[in-house]
């Protein structure tokens, strides 16, 4: 009887850096139509959460102008950069953040990428 290994063909990546967020093509493939994100922590939880924000919903005024985080698409990867969220990331987690993997799940409901801080912390202390 075999067992089926999990592939990485389509695994959602985030890669931790200390000025920024580098999702892998099957994570950037959720902000391939939209230039701007939002960005949540939930300490309580270590979770990080990422939600694309459309350009009908910056016109339509849905969301706070002073939130939203830019999205630089590249060709099989896409970019946030922000020092001060990674820093704080970086609190949370209670080490340096130099090229960080960790896997997200897309949240259909909540329509955003998560990602569970808490695998990084796993093992330390």
């Amino acid at each position: 009887m075999f067992t089926w290994i999990k592939g990485n063909a389509y695994t959602l990546v985030l890669t931790l850096y200390p000025n920024n967020i580098t999702l892998n093509s099957s994570a950037a493939s959720y902000f391939e139509d939209v230039r701007w994100a939002m960005i949540g922590l939930d300490k309580e939880n270590m979770k990080l959460g990422i939600r694309p924000i459309t350009k009908r919903e910056i016109d339509l005024c849905l969301v706070s102008m002073d939130e939203l985080h830019k999205v630089s698409v590249g060709k099989g990867y896409a970019r946030i950069s922000n020092k001060m969220i990674m820093e704080e990331i970086g609190n949370m987690i209670s080490q340096s953040i130099s090229g960080l993997k960790i896997n997200a799940e897309y949240d259909e409901k909540e329509n955003m990428l998560v990602a569970d801080l808490s695998e990084l912390t796993a093992g330390k202390g």
